[in-house]
């Protein structure tokens, strides 16, 4: 109870600093996202900041981006195939035969923060766990349900 309680203390915090600097505007300029969620610019936030800085406190900070074996290690209500489709620097994760891999589409430069995953690919993962779930990240559903559900699996 107490780890949920500091998660939720954590997700309130996050979201007062962001709209406390002037978060709405950030978006004014920015692209629309392409992965097909359209949940809010807010809740992807929320979502990014909530997974990165629990892997940061698990296991640490890493140098060259956040990859799907962290989330993995961290939530246990994540799985491989909530990945799949996932943008990373290079390429997209793809789940096949139980197997997560990334495909880097036949790039040749390649280099050792490949496999961190992008902002959209976040937010393609957060969609991937709502559809996964039956939350609608898109609707009704919330961060909080998402999130309780990857921490308590």
């Amino acid at each position: 109870m107490l780890k949920y309680t500091l998660f939720i203390f954590a997700v309130l915090v996050a979201n007062v600093a962001f709209w406390y600097a002037g978060g709405p505007t950030l978006w004014q300029s920015a692209p629309a996202p392409s992965s097909g969620s359209n949940a809010s610019p807010a809740v992807v936030d929320a979502f990014i900041f909530t997974l990165q800085e629990e892997v940061n406190k698990k296991t640490g900070q890493p140098i060259e981006g956040y990859e799907p074996a962290m989330f993995l290690a961290v939530f246990p209500g994540l799985t491989k195939s909530d990945f799949a489709g996932v943008d990373a620097s290079i390429g997209t994760y793809q789940f096949a035969n139980g197997q997560l891999r990334l495909d880097m589409d036949g790039a040749e430069l390649v280099h050792s923060a490949a496999g961190a995953v992008t902002r959209q690919g976040m937010e393609t993962l957060l969609y991937n766990v709502g559809e996964r779930i039956g939350v609608d990240v898109r609707g009704d559903g919330t961060l909080t349900d998402v999130m309780r559900y990857l921490i308590e699996q």
